[in-house]
């Protein structure tokens, strides 16, 4: 099984083909502006240095959010490109998960991290179980000291927010907050099709392309713009009851 796997959710436009969970290619690049020059460019250098083509039966993989709105929106529209004239399965990816799935197996939680501006963080809680990453609750936007009261150390931050709010996350864990910076631990396009692969594994059929949409986790920038007020205040609380492990 093939799969050319899609991430824009952040700064980094990350490309890469991958089959029977070895890459074959992988190319990524930083952006001062959005993705929409880049992404194309980079995913023909990923198909170039691979040797390959597209054929029906490889599938694509793009994440969905939380993340950057633009970068959403242009990844999930050209990949719906792609699939409805190639005839492939699409397959939308949260983009915490496969940010989690970057960071190394570790004996405490790992929380997927990514700075959404707004005094907020998008994050994910996870945790690993008989040899699996296991997702804690669903992914919230909460603010950034917020998140670090709600946790128990030790635990590993990973995502663009350990820049921004990596003196928070420490103030209040102290030692027990592990840092992993973006430029050491940047996401990739690869752990996205390793998700995928795993859904498509069982015989899944992907997503229906008329329906799959960005998953925002809050309102549009502009609608924020007219409030002064935190966007998710007193609405984000994390919950480790519902235990997602994360198939691959």
């Amino acid at each position: 099984m093939r799969v050319l796997a899609i991430d824009t959710a952040t700064w980094r436009c990350s490309v890469a083909l991958v089959q029977d969970g070895a890459v074959l290619a992988e190319r990524a690049e930083r952006t001062t502006s959005n993705h929409a020059g880049t992404l194309p460019r980079l995913v023909d250098e990923t198909l170039r240095l691979a040797g390959a083509t597209l054929e029906r039966d490889d599938a694509l993989a793009v994440t969905i959010g939380p993340g950057s709105f633009t970068g959403l929106r242009i990844a999930l529209g050209f990949a719906k490109g792609i699939a409805y004239a190639g005839g492939h399965r699409l397959v939308g990816v949260p983009t915490l998960d496969a940010l989690a799935l970057v960071a190394p197996p570790t004996t405490g939680r790992v929380c997927a991290v990514l700075d959404a501006r707004k005094r907020e963080v998008y994050a994910g809680v996870y945790e690993w179980s008989g040899g699996r990453l296991v997702r804690l609750g669903d992914p919230v936007a909460i603010a950034a000291e917020t998140l670090a009261q709600q946790l128990e150390g030790p635990c590993t931050f990973i995502g663009d927010a350990v820049e921004s709010y990596g003196e928070v996350f420490r103030s209040v864990l102290g030692a027990g907050a592990v840092l992993l910076p973006s430029e050491h631990h940047p996401p990739s396009a690869a752990a996205a099709a390793r998700l995928a692969m795993a859904r498509l594994v069982g015989a899944d059929s992907g997503d229906d392309l008329e329906t799959i949409e960005p998953r925002y986790l809050r309102p549009p920038e502009a609608e924020l713009t007219q409030s002064a007020h935190s966007p998710s205040e007193g609405r984000s609380r994390l919950s480790f009851v519902d235990k997602v492990p994360l198939v691959y």
